[in-house]
């Protein structure tokens, strides 16, 4: 049908073909007065057309506007509208021909733009495909993190534990669970105050917050407890401040703790073995590593050091007055006080039954040895107060010098300082003698 927006597209045109019409129209109409005027039509036909003159005027004039407007209809769909088609190619084909964007010449900077933006997409996408691989490194680097830290967690000897400022733990290592006797599912986020010894953390609590605010770091012994026989375990740990970044900033610390079970008794049996079980003095073994030390020491140094041999008077009628208990308590008095005689570079041993020796080094001279050997004298002889009994100890003493030149061993040094404490029994005992010369 025709419509209102064909009929504005098309308005020159239609407006020619409806001039024509109405001119054709209004010469049929025309025609049509004519041949009523000259009675071409019969009488009765003539009379009902002046009878009904207004409704066929009426009638014809809509009729007329029908035929007018079907023809038009007719006209725009069979002529108009392909027309309008045939224009809408041609102008096409115009605009193709005449649109500079795709000149033979513009083709080109066409073809090179749309290759720069290939380029560009091509290079993002390798940016993208690096940022990729970057992130996706990135990932694996961080997951070979977490493994690694895992299997120190897992395999460390030592105790790891990880707490926050609350001292709630985060990460531990399965070293502690064995060493205080927690499962792990029990230890996790719990107070770390909870499993170690209460009384020891208040003794190191000022010390421990002191340094940690300060140098972020503290390090010493301490004691946890195992949770089944109370036992306190000693340990040796290393606490270090720091900020998590990945984490807010929060304040974390490190703890890394070290079973001393083991060390302490490796360190007792030593102890054991170079010491006197009644008096804790070194013992023969420690003497004679202390000598050799000293020669060894004396050979490059080229120095003089001094051995006094020390022998208490008359020990054995305190044992058979007094018996043998008060005998040992005499020998832990004297081995007190020969200690709290020499000064703290030398040494004091107990070499057998009421024997002792003392290693007077460096010898800075001639007096200052007899000086030490007359207050060993001096103090040995005040009087000892044991259960109710006063007992007053001499002692004899020998002085070996040991020169940087003359090579000898360690039996024949303490032989020459023994040969020189028999020699002052013989002068009477409760005296000094030389072996030799300064």
């Amino acid at each position: 049908m025709l419509t209102l927006k064909g009929l504005s597209s098309n308005c020159t045109i239609y407006r020619n073909i409806a001039i024509q019409l109405t001119v054709c129209f209004l010469f049929i109409y025309i025609i049509f007065q004519i041949l009523i005027e000259f009675k071409f039509f019969d009488k009765d036909t003539l009379n009902a057309i002046h009878n009904h003159s207004m409704k066929i005027n009426i009638l014809f004039f809509f009729t007329l506007l029908f035929v007018f407007c079907y023809l038009i209809n007719c006209i725009n769909k069979w002529f108009i509208n392909p027309l309008n088609q045939l224009k809408e190619v041609i102008n096409d084909i115009n605009n193709i021909s005449n649109n500079k964007t795709i000149h033979e010449n513009d083709i080109i900077n066409t073809f090179e733009h749309y290759c720069m933006l290939i380029k560009e997409l091509a290079e993002k996408d390798s940016q993208i495909d690096l940022e990729i691989s970057m992130l996706t490194k990135e990932k694996h680097s961080a997951m070979r993190q977490k493994q690694l830290t895992s299997s120190i967690l897992n395999n460390s000897q030592d105790v790891i534990i990880i707490i926050d400022s609350d001292g709630i733990i985060k990460q531990v290592s399965p070293s502690f669970c064995q060493l205080i006797g927690v499962k792990y599912e029990h230890v996790i986020h719990q107070p770390l105050i909870k499993f170690i010894n209460t009384a020891a953390y208040k003794n190191i609590k000022a010390s421990l917050s002191h340094e940690l605010n300060n140098s972020h770091q503290w390090q010493g012994e301490f004691n946890v407890q195992h949770a089944i026989n109370k036992k306190n375990i000693p340990v040796y740990v290393k606490i270090n401040k720091f900020t998590d970044h990945n984490k807010n900033n929060n304040i974390q610390y490190s703890i890394i703790a070290t079973d001393l079970t083991t060390i302490k008794e490796i360190d007792r049996l030593i102890h054991i073995n170079h010491h006197d079980t009644l008096t804790g003095l070194p013992n023969r073994t420690a003497l004679s590593n202390r000598l050799n030390d000293e020669l060894k020491m004396q050979y490059t140094a080229q120095h003089k050091f001094a051995v006094l041999f020390i022998d208490l008077d008359n020990f054995k009628r305190i044992n058979d007055n007094y018996g043998h208990q008060t005998g040992d308590k005499v020998l832990k008095v004297t081995a007190n006080k020969l200690r709290n005689s020499v000064k703290k570079n030398d040494m004091i041993a107990r070499l057998a039954g009421d024997e002792f020796i003392a290693i007077i080094n460096p010898a800075a001279g001639h007096e200052d040895v007899l000086q030490t050997c007359e207050r060993i004298l001096s103090v040995l002889q005040q009087p000892i107060i044991i259960e109710k009994h006063r007992l007053t100890i001499n002692a004899s003493l020998g002085c070996y010098y040991t020169h940087p030149n003359k090579q000898q061993t360690i039996d024949e040094i303490l032989s020459q300082a023994d040969i020189a404490m028999y020699k002052a029994k013989i002068a009477g005992k409760g005296c000094i003698i030389e072996c030799n010369s300064f």
